[in-house]
């Protein structure tokens, strides 16, 4: 299992599941509400006496939670709010040669969050997600789940929409849900951006709306490089490995390593222990650490571990990664608790964006007040204006300022 070359991710080939994405949108497009029941019923195997759920459900499923988890769910919560307060940006502006101008920053008015669901349900979506959204200051959130084998919303899924405000949950999910809150039905309020992950169906949908709604992207298989030295402890980077391979079997695993002592131990483990869940890793000798780092650079993982002893210098030379778990942080933190998304870029669009963050859901409007402006941007706007043919353009600018 141990490679020399640059390894190279399964692609995201959404041909095979676009006519029947096609199909479904069009479907619920056209007939709404009874659409998304007869979807629910095809693919969910489950019937629902409503898609809408009535506040009433949301407090009973609630209350049914374990404490422990209340107080888990509590606790995570107020971590992922505090680490995005952080980042919420100020109104900023200026002013320079007669003319004041900025920024400021005014929060999308509707979004809609799916929730992935199946064998487990995932109320740490919900929460990174939609913490960003509140501290945003989102007017409406509204998020969709597929239903259980009960036709009912998670309990977990339940408390976190209770504790966010949310405006309305849903009971649907697939294609479907990403079709209803894009376009409307009668129970499903038309959002202005979707957020959240998904199988390639969820995918697929979200790719074929991005024409009428925002989304955040268009994911792949959860993706996880390690950088490790020798002072990484060898059990504790199996065990990462490990971590995210649960997330399935396409899963994109790479150790990039100079320790050949270090690479040997993991090895060892991950062949000696079999677990079934890890089928496919990549595990690449470097040269020394600045390989490692130029490596990971070219990949640009979802997630991306610093296991070694300078890890707040090389920390610095990372331009490419969704998250970073430094030291001895297990990735799984992030995934949880630690206040960082886990709503991250794969598919190496960490080149050019990150995680969810409360800039998903803010549009910077900019604005100028041409108080007193000098002569010589007033005449150097007129003469740009004609050079490109746009010449009432300069005369509006020069009546106003009598040129």
């Amino acid at each position: 299992m141990i490679h020399h070359s640059l390894p190279q991710r399964r692609p995201n080939d959404f041909s095979n599941v676009i006519p029947t994405v096609k199909e479904i949108i069009q479907k619920v497009k056209e007939k709404g509400d009874s659409a998304l029941y007869e979807l629910t019923e095809k693919f969910d195997k489950v019937k629902v006496n409503s898609i809408k759920v009535s506040p009433k459900e949301l407090e009973d499923q609630a209350s049914r939670l374990d404490e422990k988890v209340v107080k888990a769910l509590d606790l995570i919560y107020d971590q992922i709010r505090a680490f995005h307060e952080t980042t919420v940006p100020p109104n900023i502006g200026g002013g320079l040669r007669g003319i004041s101008f900025g920024i400021l920053w005014k929060s999308i008015e509707r979004i809609g969050i799916y929730v992935p669901g199946g064998r487990h349900s995932y109320p740490s979506t919900l929460l990174m997600a939609g913490v960003p959204a509140e501290v945003a200051g989102v007017k409406e959130i509204y998020f969709a789940s597929p239903p259980n084998p009960k036709g009912e919303i998670d309990p977990a899924l339940a408390y976190v929409a209770l504790k966010l405000k949310i405006k309305e949950a849903y009971k649907i999910g697939g294609a479907q849900a990403i079709a209803a809150l894009a376009y409307g039905t009668e129970s499903v309020r038309k959002v202005d951006k979707i957020v959240g992950p998904g199988n390639i169906y969820v995918q697929a949908a979200k790719y074929l709306v991005s024409s009428e709604v925002g989304i955040d992207g268009i994911e792949g298989p959860t993706e996880l490089v390690i950088i490790a030295d020798e002072s990484a402890d060898p059990i504790n980077v199996y065990f990462d490995m490990l971590a995210q391979a649960e997330h399935g079997s396409n899963t994109f695993i790479v150790l990039l390593s100079h320790s050949d002592e270090l690479i040997s131990k993991i090895n060892e483990k991950l062949v000696s222990e079999n677990y079934s869940n890890i089928n496919d890793y990549y595990i690449i000798k470097t040269k020394d650490l600045e390989e490692s780092i130029q490596i990971a650079n070219q990949i640009a993982p979802e997630h991306l571990s610093l296991y070694v002893k300078n890890y707040d210098v090389v920390v610095n030379e990372i331009y490419n990664a969704g998250a970073i778990s430094l030291g001895n942080t297990p990735p799984a933190l992030i995934d949880y608790s630690a206040g960082p998304n886990h709503i991250l870029p794969t598919n190496e669009w960490a080149r050019i964006r990150g995680g969810v963050t409360v800039y998903d859901y803010l549009k910077p409007i900019m604005y100028a007040n041409s108080i007193e402006p000098y002569k010589e941007i007033i005449e150097a706007s007129m003469i740009l204006a004609n050079y490109e043919g746009f010449v009432i353009h300069g005369k509006s600018i020069g009546v106003r300022y009598g040129k």
